[in-house]
């Protein structure tokens, strides 16, 4: 009697085939709403207390008009529940919220 041969498992997707099946499966809106705001965190990576990015920073590194990341900003200022505050605070506070909550973290810098 011969032992029945079982088909090798498939492997377990790797940490980079989750990612990009995440990133895969998001709207490309929220995908560059994200790299704006990776883009806009990036000086935090070194200084705790850098200012952000400026809109034509952002605009250079991710190939966007500077108009689309305003309108990118302005969509996550209200996703973090953040448009009332006074202009000269909502950068700060954006990368602040997306670090303690977790949407960014020091890797994604």
């Amino acid at each position: 009697m011969s032992a029945a041969v079982r088909p090798a498992a498939a492997p377990a997707p790797g940490r980079l085939a989750r990612a990009r099946a995440s990133i895969a499966a998001r709207p490309r809106a929220e995908l560059i709403a994200w790299a704006v705001l990776v883009a806009l965190a990036r000086p935090y990576k070194h200084d705790e207390f850098a200012v952000p990015a400026t809109n034509q920073d952002i605009a250079g590194e991710l190939h966007l008009s500077v108009d689309a990341v305003k309108s990118h900003l302005r969509s996550l200022f209200q996703r973090f529940g953040i448009e009332h505050l006074p202009q000269n605070q909502k950068r700060s506070r954006l990368v602040a919220e997306a670090l303690q909550s977790g949407v960014l973290s020091t890797r994604d810098l």
